[in-house]
């Protein structure tokens, strides 16, 4: 069982996480906090889902993601306020961020790859999805998910995912508190919105210290097309730049294969 209040004893923040809504069992998190949204009266900037099973987890492009009950992670945060419409790709990335360190405290080194997925060496961890709603131009609501596999073993996942993904466990070899990472990932979350007030092209300097494959070649669709080339960063508004035959093409939205 996850317990909120040791979420809410281990934050540092001012607005993230005041509010922890827990379910034993969901669809997916980040349908229930869209619901909370259209539901509720109140203003539900930073309020936090978190369940303990996670049914019908979605990833971009309608893929799933696959969570074991009671050991993995599934949580979504809202963000009830507005935010610029160029803001979109940057709250991404510094979730991905944010992510990341809170797993640093725990012992993991982990990597970023673009746009969204986050990796141990050469396998996956964890994945992020963030789904906003455009009014006037400008972003009036945002719901951020995030996964990441615990407490489980690999062989706890199906079949057809176990070459390409790890767990938290099978890297340390022993449990982790949820909560913690939670808190922690919070408070990280909470520091990077900052910055985007400020100088929010210096999250794309931040990402890509952790990114996975840059100046590596990689292949991605697009189009339904498969391409390749070398990823070799980010322009200013955090799309991928990757160089292909010598030319330099931007792309907002591929999946890295």
């Amino acid at each position: 069982m996850i317990f909120t209040q040791l979420i809410q004893t281990n934050l540092r923040t001012k607005e993230l996480g005041k509010k922890v809504e827990y379910y034993n069992r969901l669809d997916s998190t980040n349908e229930e906090a869209w619901e909370l949204i259209e539901e509720e009266q109140d203003n539900q900037h930073g309020t936090i889902v978190i369940t303990e099973n996670q049914i019908k987890g979605k990833g971009r492009k309608e893929n799933s993601w696959s969570m074991v009950a009671g050991k993995g992670l599934a949580i979504s945060v809202i963000l009830d306020k507005i935010y610029p419409a160029n803001h979109s790709s940057f709250i991404s990335l510094a979730t991905g961020i944010a992510v990341v360190e809170s797993l640093e405290k725990r012992g993991i080194e982990c990597s970023l790859k673009w746009p969204n997925d986050i990796y141990y060496q050469e396998k996956k961890l964890g994945g992020i999805l963030c789904e906003s709603k455009i009014k006037k131009d400008a972003i009036d609501k945002i719901v951020i998910g995030v996964g990441i596999n615990v407490n489980e073993t690999i062989e706890e996942h199906p079949d057809d995912l176990q070459k390409s993904i790890t767990t938290m466990f099978s890297i340390t070899k022993h449990a982790h508190q949820r909560e913690l990472i939670v808190a922690e990932f919070i408070n990280s979350f909470e520091r990077l919105l900052k910055k985007l007030n400020d100088k929010p092209t210096s999250i794309i300097d931040e990402w890509l210290n952790y990114c996975l494959h840059l100046n590596k070649k990689v292949s991605f669709s697009n189009d339904k097309q498969l391409d390749e080339g070398t990823f070799i960063g980010l322009n200013e508004k955090g799309y991928a730049q990757i160089e292909i035959n010598g030319e330099v093409k931007t792309y907002n939205s591929i999946n890295l294969i």
